[in-house]
């Protein structure tokens, strides 16, 4: 490891700082998982810049800077919420090496001379973790058979070769290609995150797998200097990317949460106007491709401006949720609920195969509506007027449909008189 100079020490502490000014802003408790991990690797970039010194301080400074290593995959793997393991928690699968392997970068790290015992000693934790982990992966943890094959794959893979190395003696090559081992897990535990339009989680992916490069190269390097001196550059080089990609994901998650705000109601969290027209418009397109109907429900809730004067906006507020809520459960994952005025939505149903049926749906609809009760009353429930057009039925034209349905809806809230609250049956 490089001796760092006060620069790229510094240079961390910004990027942690900036790192936690997202945290104070957007709460997001993923952040603090990353800046303990950070904390880690901010530790060994210390213990590194100090390792010259008095006989104790390089022995002192090389377990600090191993162990912090270790303890800061551990926390970036469990912080990444991407589990291999079913559950709630994700610490498991990061505890169940990094504990043994806690106790092996230790003893290297001491520098202790090599006596038989010793070299026993790392050979009987290498063998109780190999044993101790496949029992708790074949009869302890409750997960599907090609699951449970692919973790035991990935736990033989780390423990069988450290126990060939503890073996032959080669005591760095244990800790080493244990450390590398953790860090792919840790890579590994951030693929869910990454997708064709996302930059930063494949950042930190790639930073990860870089740095369990490094951690198996530094080794096979040991007395060759400008490859020694290459290694260690890309291994400092990788703490910066790391929180660069972690930023990255911080602001790519904020601009589509703006997104999705600006695409849906804020109230309800139902799609607004401009969303359902894109998903309208792809309603039809499927409509043409397939030759099924298509219906658009267009429903107002009768009287609701009373509500609001009576009882209050937040009553009101309350009253729309919960029509949002029943109009969901009553249309298909496919279709379409939103809300386009304030208190005025509309559905669409795709692949209608018997359009007749949509007097049935508007029905359903209609009931839903019926059955929501205005909170602090006694038992009063609120109404609507649903009206519908059909694709092709009625019209091609998006605009001429809404025309349609809309007329339909006004028509039947003509016929109830207005009548909006009332007391149930």
């Amino acid at each position: 490891m490089s001796v760092l100079s006060l620069p790229d020490i510094a240079g961390m502490l910004i990027l942690m700082s900036v790192l936690g000014w997202f945290r104070k802003r957007h709460r997001d408790e993923r952040v603090d998982g990353w800046l303990l991990g950070l904390t880690f690797i901010l530790v060994e970039m210390i213990a590194t810049s100090v390792m010259h010194g008095a006989r104790w301080v390089p022995v002192l400074t090389r377990v600090v800077g191993l162990d912090a290593y270790l303890l800061a995959a551990v926390t970036f793997g469990w912080a990444a919420r991407r589990e291999l393991l079913p559950g709630k928690s994700h610490l498991p699968q990061f505890l169940l090496p990094a504990v043994p392997l806690l106790v092996l970068t230790t003893l290297y790290g001491l520098n202790v001379m090599l006596t038989p015992s010793l070299i026993q000693a790392y050979v009987l934790v290498v063998v109780a973790s190999l044993v101790l982990g496949l029992v708790y992966l074949l009869f302890l943890v409750r997960t599907r058979r090609g699951l449970r094959s692919l973790l035991v794959l990935i736990h033989l893979t780390m423990w069988l070769p450290m126990l060939y190395f503890a073996t032959q003696a080669r005591l760095r090559e244990v800790v080493y290609w244990g450390l590398a081992c953790l860090y792919v897990l840790v890579a590994f535990s951030f693929r869910r995150r990454a997708r064709a339009e996302t930059i930063g989680p494949w950042v930190i992916m790639i930073s990860f797998v870089i740095w369990a490069g490094c951690f198996l190269a530094y080794p096979l390097a040991d007395g060759h200097g400008l490859t020694e001196g290459l290694i260690e550059q890309i291994w400092n080089l990788e703490k910066f990317f790391v929180v660069i990609g972690m930023l990255l994901v911080l602001l790519e998650d904020e601009t589509e949460r703006r997104r999705d705000e600006a695409m849906h109601d804020s109230l309800t969290g139902l799609p607004n106007r401009r969303l359902f027209d894109d998903r309208f418009a792809q309603a039809l397109e499927r409509s043409r491709r397939t030759g099924l109907s298509a219906a658009l429900f267009a429903i107002d809730l009768n009287g609701f401006k009373a509500v609001n004067d009576t009882l209050g906006h937040q009553t009101g507020d309350l009253v729309l949720k919960r029509v949002a809520e029943r109009l969901k459960r009553k249309v298909r994952g496919a279709d379409t609920v939103a809300r386009v005025g304030g208190d005025e939505f509309v559905v669409v149903v795709n692949d209608l195969v018997q359009p007749a049926n949509c007097a049935k749906i508007a029905e359903a609809l209609r009931s839903a509506i019926q059955g929501v009760s205005v909170p602090g009353t006694q038992g009063l429930r609120v109404g609507g007027s649903v009206g519908f057009a059909i694709y092709p039925d009625d019209s091609i034209e998006a605009a001429k449909l809404f025309e349609i349905a809309d007329a339909r809806m006004y028509d039947e809230k003509k016929s109830e008189s207005g009548v909006a609250v009332g007391r149930p049956a």
